[in-house]
């Protein structure tokens, strides 16, 4: 054998290779929402009702989410993802997604993100909120967190429950 074909054998070992080993293969990660109803004080109590739950992928610098939700007190009106300083503090839309005007449906979308956007997503300081007819200022709402596994009703959580990007860090 040559040393020509020597070397393209090599190559084509070495391509092979990295790609067993995934170099160059970015990794998809995933987050999961829990839609939950926005705070609100007692006056406010018969505009806010519902649940959902989402799903983002993250793959690159895009995401896709997709989500539903359900048990609305008035049709949905907008759907964002947010923004904030952390988990269940409000902050501001940085991009609106599909939902329908109906009192359960599915949100979804898909979107361009960038470094520090990545960044927040990472950090669970990213969340999804829709707005309704009674509640525009945000009737559901759910940070995006590090898909974990979710327990049932009654049934003990296996391991630690705590989202590790949340754990209080010391010297």
């Amino acid at each position: 054998m040559s040393q020509k074909q020597w070397n393209s054998v090599a190559a084509a070992v070495i391509a092979a290779a990295l790609a067993c080993l995934g170099f160059g293969a970015e990794k998809e990660e995933k987050y999961q929402a829990y839609l939950s109803q926005m705070p609100h004080n007692d006056a406010m109590h018969a505009n806010f009702s519902g649940k959902g739950t989402a799903v983002v992928t993250l793959d690159g610098d895009t995401i896709s989410l997709s989500g539903t939700f359900t048990g609305l007190a008035s049709a949905a009106t907008k759907a964002h993802v947010c923004l904030s300083k952390a988990a269940g503090i409000p902050g501001t839309p940085i991009f609106e997604v599909t939902v329908p005007n109906a009192v359960e449906g599915k949100v979804t979308g898909t979107l361009k993100l960038d470094k520090s956007q990545i960044a927040d997503l990472q950090t669970g300081r990213l969340y999804i909120q829709i707005d309704s007819e009674k509640a525009p200022n945000g009737n559901l709402w759910g940070w995006l967190l590090a898909g974990h596994e979710v327990a049932g009703q009654d049934v003990p959580q296996k391991w630690p429950w705590f989202q590790p990007e949340f754990a209080v860090k010391t010297k």
